[in-house]
């Protein structure tokens, strides 16, 4: 896999949902509802019927940007479910229309015969009524997404020295 298979996923698709993975802890009590435990390390962008899997490595250092085939989903605890959750309406301004990426940045981004890596990564998306912007973070606790107070946060953080090259791809 290669940027360009990356791109074109993105490009000539529509975002339609992005998925968190994890797991559904059944409940102790008859009467209280079971738990879902989510995995922030993993999210799922849904464009047409492809995946691609953002994933933060490296101990939450940078993310990793590739095709996936299936939702992958590491269950290391016995008796429990794996399942994933649509999390759409909840990032994006309007998930019942179709958002389109017009734009990414990756800072500091490397390419490897499999997948993308970079430290920190930016969507701009567009539909009939606005734009968007949604930047991911990887963090000790998962990957951050939100707007611009996210990407405020990471620069905040940031260490002295921090040098970013920023690689825009316009699409």
């Amino acid at each position: 896999m290669h940027l360009e298979d990356i791109k074109s996923v993105i490009q000539n698709n529509f975002l339609s949902n992005v998925y968190v993975t994890g797991i559904l802890l059944p409940s102790e009590r008859d009467n209280e509802l079971a738990e879902f435990v989510p995995y922030r390390s993993y999210l799922f962008f849904e464009f047409g019927d492809q995946l691609v899997k953002v994933e933060a490595i490296e101990q939450y250092s940078k993310i990793s940007i590739a095709l996936t085939p299936t939702f992958n989903v590491r269950v290391e605890v016995e008796d429990v479910i794996p399942t994933k959750s649509n999390i759409s309406d909840i990032i994006f301004d309007n998930s019942l229309i179709d958002n389109k990426v017009s734009k990414i940045e990756m800072f500091n981004m490397q390419v490897n015969s499999n997948e993308i890596i970079c430290d920190t990564l930016r969507l701009s998306i567009t539909n009939n009524t606005n734009k968007q912007e949604l930047f991911l973070d990887p963090q000790f606790f998962g990957i951050n997404i939100g707007g611009s107070g996210v990407e405020e946060l990471w620069r905040y953080n940031l260490p002295e020295g921090y040098k970013s090259i920023s690689t825009i791809i316009e699409l």
